[in-house]
């Protein structure tokens, strides 16, 4: 699970609900969530924060898609339920209907590296391919984007291809970086794409025929996977690599890859398109469960997902962001995301790329950043987002979350404008 659910293993009732997986079946146990966040992979580097009735709205989102889903589709998953204050395994809706939410999410558990054996990522990933461990969590991730919001990776990716990454790392607006892209485009325009391969490449893997600007929305679905357990970060990985790091068996890898992942992306695009919600791009991660794939770890919710508000602002569409988005932006305007890229380039000067964490304090006082302060105003802009976000999920006012009218104007700038592909 991610850095925001804390198992319970204590003596309370959610604690005792807790069986730990074995090497060949599930367990069972509670998660609380937190209202804690995490950007840019900084992890434990991110000073303690909360944002407001993240813990719930996380935790109600998520649990109502997963229900929706049982309902609406074949797609097996881990989950089991919420707990009310009572210590009964419920569901939203009964929750709802007393006028109750929850922070505490009941999932069947499987193994990861450290409850296996001891993080040693190279033993763990042995056992799974040799099947001497039949329920482990998979070591990828699956990707599926809808399109390119302000902050996606693809927009990196397109600048890092003309030679100008440095660039990218200054920009956090919808303006300022749809400025800096009409440049790239006379480039190219003068130049030929045939003088820019990796675009011309990156472009095509995108589904794209020409560069976007933030908000383009694809009239299909493009997939991607990359590794999840590696000390360094999520790595790109293609089909055969992916299927052998997973776990699953061959027919497994299929039905997950060709079938139930495809599936799943569907299904969360047309749950949120349903209210008022355009999810532009999003994860998810498997059991490898006896060489077959089942649903592990949350889905639809603003961590998992760029959920994004659509508005009409003047006759103009916009998806303004929730979550790690805006987080992103606000991060990059400050120059979080530059630090970051001078302590990767210091850890990979010093011999062990790994360790670029270690680097970022030294990166944030050269550039004079104040990460706690930086922190606390995304943390406050997002908690206007997350609770319009999770009241269009659960169809009613569950939090109290400012009118969108009453802010949505001071996310335009990181907001993208919607311009949907014609299919």
């Amino acid at each position: 699970m991610g850095s925001v659910k804390d198992l319970i293993r204590d003596d309370s009732l959610a604690g005792r609900l807790y069986v730990p997986p074995t090497a060949t079946d599930f367990g069972i146990g509670a998660w609380r969530v937190s209202g804690r966040f995490s950007v840019g992979d900084l992890k434990h580097l991110i000073p303690d924060a909360n944002i407001k009735d993240k813990a719930e709205a996380l935790t109600m989102s998520t649990a109502a898609f997963f229900e929706w889903l049982a309902y609406s589709s074949w797609i097996r998953t881990c989950y089991e339920g919420v707990m009310d204050k009572n210590g009964k395994v419920t569901d939203t809706k009964t929750l709802l209907e007393r006028g109750e939410t929850s922070n505490i999410i009941v999932m069947r558990l499987a193994h990861v590296p450290e409850t296996f054996c001891d993080g040693e990522l190279k033993d763990y990933r042995t056992a799974l391919q040799k099947r001497e461990l039949r329920c482990g969590v998979a070591d990828i991730e699956s990707i599926f984007r809808h399109g390119f919001p302000l902050g996606s990776s693809t927009f990196e990716k397109i600048f890092d291809a003309v030679g100008m990454k440095a660039r990218y790392e200054t920009l956090a607006t919808y303006d300022d970086t749809v400025q800096a892209l009409d440049e790239i485009r006379r480039l190219v325009q003068q130049q030929g794409i045939g003088k820019f391969p990796e675009l011309e490449k990156l472009l095509k893997k995108s589904g794209l025929k020409n560069i976007p600007n933030p908000g383009h929305v694809l009239s299909d679905i493009v997939y991607d996977t990359t590794t999840k357990f590696e000390a360094g970060g999520d790595r790109r990985i293609d089909k055969t690599e992916a299927q052998k790091l997973s776990g699953l068996s061959v027919k497994g890898y299929q039905e997950w890859a060709e079938k139930m992942f495809p599936a799943l992306a569907r299904a969360q695009i047309a749950f949120c398109g349903e209210r008022g919600i355009l999810n532009i791009d999003g994860k998810a991660e498997c059991v490898a469960y006896h060489g077959m794939p089942v649903v592990t770890d949350f889905c639809c919710t603003v961590d998992e997902n760029r959920l994004m508000i659509e508005t009409e602002i003047e006759g103009v569409k916009w998806a303004i962001p929730s979550n790690k988005e805006i987080q992103r932006a606000v991060f990059r305007q400050a120059g979080v995301y530059a630090a970051i890229s001078e302590a990767k380039e210091m850890a990979a000067s010093d011999g062990d790329a790994n360790k670029w964490r270690d680097y970022v304090p030294t990166a944030l006082r050269n550039r004079r950043i104040d990460l706690r302060a930086v922190s606390e105003h995304s943390c406050e802009l997002m908690g206007h987002a997350i609770g319009e976000v999770a009241n269009r999920t659960l169809g009613k006012r569950v939090f109290d979350a400012k009118p969108l009218e009453t802010w949505t104007r001071e996310f335009l700038p990181y907001a993208s404008k919607v311009e949907e592909e014609a299919a």
